[in-house]
């Protein structure tokens, strides 16, 4: 689906999930600036995550579970358009990553939930030594800078 084929309802509904998720989320992003989050996101962790900036993973990836909030909300044009968009970037980001283990190693493999990417860790990291990597991480292949 073009863009160009939506319409002014369309439009609309993307305005209420902006408004109606602004309480929850930082600030009041917009649709659009979601989506390229989500990209910008799934790109930084195909090309190798820098761990760094690890404790700020999980809150990188709100801007998915924005997304995910707002397709109820969406016309269902709306949510089409979003959904053409959002798969290849989602299958991308299931490339890129793992899933991360158990804490309890008894446990066997965790259920995939519905927010199934915050399970999920990347596989290539550019991983500072002085940064200790989150618990459920398994070790990944680690890049030098």
């Amino acid at each position: 689906m073009d863009a160009s084929q939506l319409t002014t309802e369309d439009h609309a509904s993307a305005d209420r999930a902006q408004q109606l998720l602004a309480g929850r989320f930082h600030g009041a992003p917009s649709l659009y600036v979601q989506m390229r989050s989500w990209k910008y996101f799934v790109v930084g962790v195909e090309e190798g995550y820098d761990t760094t900036w690890v404790f700020e993973y999980l809150s990188d990836i709100d801007c998915r579970d924005w997304l995910h909030e707002a397709l109820p909300i969406l016309t269902p044009a709306m949510r089409m358009f979003c959904r053409e968009r959002l798969e290849p970037l989602d299958a991308r980001y299931r490339a890129a990553t793992g899933p991360v283990k158990p804490l309890d190693a008894q446990a066997g493999p965790r259920p995939e939930r519905e927010r199934w990417w915050r399970d999920r860790y990347p596989l290539l990291i550019d991983h500072d030594e002085n940064v200790e990597l989150p618990a459920d991480w398994s070790p990944a292949p680690r890049r030098t800078t």
